[in-house]
C-alpha cells in the first residue's frame, strides 16, 4: 500500500470508512428496529416479554463479548479478511433470522449477527486512527459516528412501518440492502496494512469475561422466575474474580484492566454506562408502552422516537466542539440536568402520556443523554495515558454494549414483575431518574479528579 500524504485522505481510505460505517449502521438498525416488534413476537412465538427481550439482549451480548477482542484482531489479522468475516457473520445471521421458524432459531440468528457487528465497529475506528492524518481524525470520527447515530433514529420507525405492513421478517430482508452496498464499496477500497504484528490472544481471559457477562445477564433474567437461580450468581462471582486475577497476571493480549486504577476514568465509565442503560431501556419500553397502554399502532409507536434520536445524532458534532472549547463541565451539568428533567416528566405524567407528549419529552431526554454520554466518553479516555487509550476505548465499547443488554433485561423485568404495562413503565422511569441523580454525584467526583 502506498504511503499516504501526511495532510490528505486517500479516496480508498474515504470509501473504506464509509463502507464500514454503513455496515455499522445496518448492525445498529438491526438492534433498534426489533424493539418495536416485541408485542407481535410475543403472539407469534407464544413467549412472554421477559423472554422476547432476548431478541435484543442476545444481540447486544454477542457484540459486547466480541468487542474486547478488537485490539487483538486488528493486530493479528489484516483488514480485508476482518471486513469479509464481519460481513459473512452478519449476513448469515440476518438470513437465519428472516427464516426463523421458532424462538430459539431467532436467538441464534441474533447472536451470529452480533458477532459481525462486534468486529466491524472497532475496525472502522481502527482504520480511521491508522490511516487518517491527525488533523482530520476528528472530522472522520464524526462522520463515522454520524452515520451510525442515524440508525437508532430510524430503527424503531423502520421496524414499526414494516411490521405493520409486511411483517417482522421484512425487517431482516430489507436490512440486507445495506451490507450489499457496504460489500461493493469495501471490496474495492479496503486495503491491507503492509505488516501485522504477531499477537497472542489470552483465550482464558476471553472465556472468563464471556462467562462473567453471560452469567450476570442470566442472573438478572432469573429474577423473573419463580425461584432465583443462585447457581448463575455463583458462576458470575467466581468468573469475575478469576478474570480479574488472570487479567492482572497474564502476559498475553486481551484487555488491560489496570486503567481502572484511574478514578476519573472509572467514574466516567460508570456514568457512561448509566446513560446507555437508560437509553436502550427507554428505547425498548416506550414503543411497547405506546402500543399496549396507549393503543397506538406499531408504526406510530416507532415514530415516537424518531425526532428525539435525530436531534441527538445531529448534535454530536456540536457537543464535541463544546468539549474541545469549554471542557467537560457544561456537558456534564447541563446534559445531566436536561436528562433528569425529562425523566422527572416521564415519571410525573406517565399515566397521561400520548404520542406528542412522548415525542417532546424524548427530544429533551435524548439531547441531555447525548451531552452526558459523549462528554463522559471523551473525558474518560483523555484521563489515561496514550499507551492505555486502546484498552480504555475497549472498556467503553464493552460497557456500552453490556449496559444496553442490562437495560433491556431490567426494564422488561420491572414491567413483568409489576404486571401492568402503564405502572411498570412508570417504575422503569423512576429507576432511570434515581440513576440520573447518581450521575450528579459521579460528575462532581470526576471534576475533582480532573487533570
Amino acid at each position: 500500500m502506498k504511503k499516504m500524504n501526511e495532510q490528505t485522505v486517500s479516496s480508498k481510505t474515504k470509501y473504506s470508512i464509509i463502507a464500514l460505517a454503513l455496515f455499522a449502521f445496518s448492525g445498529i438498525l438491526s438492534e433498534t428496529s426489533m424493539n418495536v416488534t416485541f408485542p407481535k413476537l410475543e403472539e407469534v412465538f407464544n413467549v412472554p416479554l421477559a423472554s422476547i427481550q432476548w431478541v435484543t439482549t442476545a444481540y447486544l451480548l454477542a457484540v459486547s463479548i466480541v468487542m474486547p477482542t478488537s485490539s487483538y484482531l486488528y493486530r493479528r489479522f489484516r483488514e480485508r479478511p476482518l471486513f469479509f468475516a464481519a460481513l459473512l457473520f452478519f449476513t448469515v445471521g440476518d438470513i437465519v433470522g428472516m427464516l426463523s421458524v421458532n424462538f430459539s432459531m431467532l436467538i441464534v440468528a441474533r447472536l451470529i449477527q452480533g458477532v459481525g457487528t462486534g468486529i466491524a465497529v472497532p475496525l472502522m475506528f481502527n482504520i480511521i486512527l491508522a490511516r487518517v492524518p491527525r488533523s482530520h481524525v476528528g472530522a472522520w470520527m464524526g462522520l463515522g459516528g454520524m452515520i451510525m447515530s442515524i440508525a437508532p433514529a430510524i430503527g424503531p420507525t423502520y421496524g414499526g412501518l414494516l411490521i405493520g405492513n409486511l411483517g417482522w421478517r421484512a425487517i431482516f430482508a430489507f436490512i440486507l440492502i445495506v451490507p450489499v452496498i457496504s460489500f461493493i464499496l469495501g471490496a474495492k477500497s479496503i486495503e491491507n496494512s503492509e505488516k501485522k504484528s504477531p499477537a497472542q490472544l489470552d483465550f482464558i481471559a476471553f472465556v472468563l469475561m464471556s462467562l462473567m457477562l453471560v452469567s450476570l445477564l442470566l442472573t438478572l433474567n432469573s429474577l423473573t422466575a419463580v425461584h432465583f437461580e443462585w447457581a448463575w450468581l455463583i458462576v458470575f462471582v467466581v468468573s469475575l474474580v478469576a478474570f480479574i486475577y488472570r487479567a492482572l497476571h497474564s502476559d498475553k493480549e486481551f484487555l488491560d484492566i489496570r486503567v481502572f486504577k484511574n478514578t476519573a476514568f472509572t467514574l466516567s465509565v460508570i456514568a457512561y454506562a448509566i446513560f446507555q442503560f437508560s437509553n436502550i431501556g427507554a428505547n425498548m419500553i416506550i414503543p411497547n408502552f405506546l402500543q399496549l397502554s396507549v393503543g397506538l399502532t406499531s408504526a406510530l409507536a416507532g415514530l415516537s422516537l424518531l425526532p428525539g434520536t435525530l436531534v441527538g445524532a445531529l448534535s454530536n458534532h456540536s457537543i464535541g466542539s463544546l468539549y474541545d472549547n469549554k471542557g467537560p463541565k457544561i456537558g456534564f451539568w447541563a446534559g445531566n440536568s436536561l436528562y433528569v428533567l425529562s425523566l422527572l416528566l416521564f415519571v410525573i405524567f406517565s399515566k397521561n402520556l400520548g404520542l406528542i407528549s412522548v415525542i417532546l419529552i424524548y427530544i429533551l431526554f435524548t439531547l441531555g443523554r447525548s451531552m452526558g454520554f459523549l462528554t463522559s466518553n471523551t473525558h474518560g479516555v483523555t484521563q489515561v495515558s496514550r499507551e492505555e487509550q486502546g484498552s480504555a476505548n475497549a472498556v467503553f465499547q464493552t460497557a456500552q454494549q453490556f449496559a444496553a443488554s442490562a437495560g433491556t433485561v431490567i426494564s422488561s423485568l420491572i414491567v413483568t414483575k409489576t404486571g401492568n404495562m402503564m405502572q411498570g413503565t412508570q417504575n422503569v422511569f423512576i429507576l432511570f431518574l434515581v440513576l440520573g441523580l447518581l450521575n450528579f454525584v459521579l460528575f462532581s467526583r470526576i471534576l475533582s479528579k480532573q487533570k
